[in-house]
């Protein structure tokens, strides 16, 4: 696989990872499945704490294979019940990754990883999967990890995870407010705008009058969120949109990864919505 150095430099990260991993295709064995952080790029999942150097792959405990210096091999002695074909190349099920991920990744990045599976299960971009067999396929992999070195973390992800968390930088700052001690809010908060024009915002405390969104800048970039605007437009539109909801609400708040990724600033962001942090 040959691309222009031009093309490559225009990539963005995930991109560029998922081209590395596409271009091992000839050197794999026919007992290598792509797996871990290397299945999750091709699924299309998100890596908050950025992509590893290396390719991933899976093989039977008695293949004999070795790590190399194009693949990171994990050994398994549960044969995986469901490896598919993504890119034309063998990859864990959907599940499976996540539960790789989980019981291998910092508890952050793994309910990233987790949330937007969930997200996109829910949402309907995998024919033949519903939430609750989604659920119950992740179910049956914690199963077969039975007491491996990771099962624990990786239900305690799985615990966490949560279908209603669109983007990574909200599943980073209720892993960041969890951590903190803050009470967990809902998700996709339903607001009556001052218009009388039903609102969702990212996070709410019904109990304390609050309610706050995570900004990154992938909302005023990115072609998904932009929707035909322009980022002028996307401001103005978030402005009118804010100016409906505050109304309605006793604090408002928004932050960006700067935030969600600080325990400091965020128990600080929260303080100010009139929200507590720390358990007792």
């Amino acid at each position: 696989m040959h691309v222009a150095a031009d093309d490559l430099g225009r990539l963005g990260t995930d991109d560029r990872y998922r081209l590395r991993v596409l271009a091992t295709a000839r050197r794999l064995s026919r007992y290598d499945t792509i797996s871990h952080w290397s299945a999750a790029a091709l699924w299309g999942l998100p890596a908050v704490d950025g992509w590893p150097d290396e390719i991933h792959s899976t093989v039977p405990a008695g293949s004999g294979l070795c790590p190399n210096r194009t693949l990171r091999r994990h050994r398994t002695r549960t044969p995986e019940a469901e490896t598919l074909h993504v890119a034309g190349l063998p990859v864990t099920s959907l599940a499976r990754t996540v539960i790789d991920v989980a019981g291998t990744a910092s508890f952050s990045a793994a309910v990233a990883v987790a949330d937007a599976a969930l997200f996109s299960v829910g949402r309907g971009d995998h024919d033949g999967l519903s939430l609750l067999s989604f659920r119950s396929a992740l179910s049956g992999a914690l199963d077969e990890l039975g007491r491996a070195p990771g099962s624990a973390r990786a239900r305690r992800v799985i615990d966490f995870a949560d279908e209603r968390a669109n983007r990574p930088g909200e599943s980073l700052s209720r892993v960041t407010m969890h951590l903190i001690g803050a009470p967990p809010p809902e998700l996709q908060f339903r607001v009556i705008g001052a218009s009388g024009r039903i609102w969702h915002t990212d996070f709410g405390w019904p109990e304390f009058g609050a309610a706050a969104e995570f900004d990154g800048r992938a909302k005023y970039s990115d072609p998904q969120f932009l929707r035909s605007r322009t980022p002028a437009d996307v401001v103005y539109d978030e402005k009118v949109r804010e100016d409906d909801i505050r109304p309605s609400v006793r604090t408002f708040g928004r932050w960006d990864w700067s935030t969600a990724r600080s325990p400091k600033r965020m128990a600080s962001a929260l303080q100010r919505l009139g929200v507590p942090v720390g358990r007792d």
